[in-house]
């Protein structure tokens, strides 16, 4: 058995020099100053009908702060990129980059909404250089009429035939900025190649190789069934390309979202259903619950009037006020003191 400690002490060894080796990020952006963006061949295109009065813009930390980093270091856009009742198409292209299968566009986004559609889309070309809009080809969609808060997201390029140079681009689009379009903000853009072979996955390669080797010379079948499953493991154990984790056969890893992440990718609000018979209150069941989500939005994509941002106040003794018209609704929940001592 002295054989098969040996064995399974140069396979931990072996595992424990699994370090990522993957290679630098293509691109990483950080937008704490989007006026250097232009030098290092980024490219605005504002293509929408009629232009407006802004563009994309640095993010405003009085309306949201950035993801990560100075409160301003996110890149912005909002209704204004078109003049009232136009259409947004506000394009904003990264510089050329090297392209291959594997590659991931990684970036934070936030939807401000507050009850008006906003949409971003993300698009890849692989046409070099070249800023033809039409050269682009959609990879995803985001869009909410609510606050998304600050999400992470992560698109990963496929089915090229071959390695190519190209763009990514984000484009900002509102149909009728009467009736949707806000403000929204991305920040924390990389664009992460395809990850380099690690140094533990060829150790345990090699390791593998030696115990089936060492199988052979073992005197007793007990051994060389033993040695034989530590090379196999060996072998078919293999580092995951995005974050250096070893993986075995048969065994799913699975990232969730960190707690945040998970309250905001999930459909938000205070839900309530009315039962038509007994007219209570009371929690939806799960297709109930679908029944609302969908009536939500498609009130929220439906027209509705633009009014002006609500004005902020800052009373002297501190905090900060809002300044609500009848547009808005305040209300409150309260504890019935009685009922609670009934229910007791």
């Amino acid at each position: 058995m002295d054989l098969i400690k040996r064995w399974a002490g140069l396979l931990a060894v072996a595992a424990g020099c699994t370090v990522s080796a993957s290679a630098a990020p293509l691109l990483s952006e950080s937008f704490n100053d989007i006026t250097a963006l232009a030098a290092n061949g980024w490219v605005f295109v504002n293509d929408s009908s009629p232009p407006g009065g802004t563009s994309w813009f640095q993010g405003d930390p009085a309306i949201f702060a950035a993801a990560a980093g100075p409160a301003n270091a996110y890149v912005a856009a909002n209704l204004n990129n078109a003049g009232f009742g136009g259409a947004v198409s506000n394009w904003l292209l990264t510089p050329e980059l090297a392209l291959s299968n594997g590659e991931s566009l990684n970036f934070a986004l936030r939807l401000l909404g507050e009850g008006f559609l906003d949409t971003v889309q993300v698009y890849l070309s692989t046409g070099g250089a070249s800023t033809n809009l039409g050269g682009f080809n959609l990879l995803g969609s985001f869009d909410s009429a609510t606050d998304t808060g600050w999400i992470d997201h992560a698109i990963t390029v496929g089915a090229l035939t071959a390695p190519a140079s190209g763009r990514f681009a984000f484009r900002y689009v509102v149909d009728d900025t009467s009736i949707h379009g806000d403000y929204i903000g991305i920040d924390s853009v990389s664009v992460n190649a395809t990850a380099l072979p690690v140094p533990g996955t060829v150790a345990l390669i090699a390791l593998g190789m030696c115990g089936l080797a060492g199988a052979l010379r073992a005197r007793r079948p007990v051994e060389r069934l033993a040695i034989c499953g530590l090379a196999l493991a060996a072998t078919a154990a293999q580092a995951a390309p995005d974050n250096g984790l070893m993986t075995f056969p048969h065994v799913n890893v699975v990232t969730q979202l960190a707690p945040p992440q998970q309250a905001a990718a999930a459909a938000g609000g205070l839900k309530a259903y009315k039962d038509p018979a007994t007219g209570k209150l009371g929690d939806p069941s799960q297709d109930q619950a679908a029944e609302l989500d969908k009536a939500i939005r498609a009130s929220a994509a439906g027209p509705r009037a633009r009014s002006s941002r609500p004005a902020t106040i800052h009373p002297p003794h501190g905090g900060v006020g809002v300044v609500l018209d009848e547009a808005h609704t305040q209300y409150s929940v309260h504890k019935n003191p009685a009922a609670q001592g009934e229910q007791k």
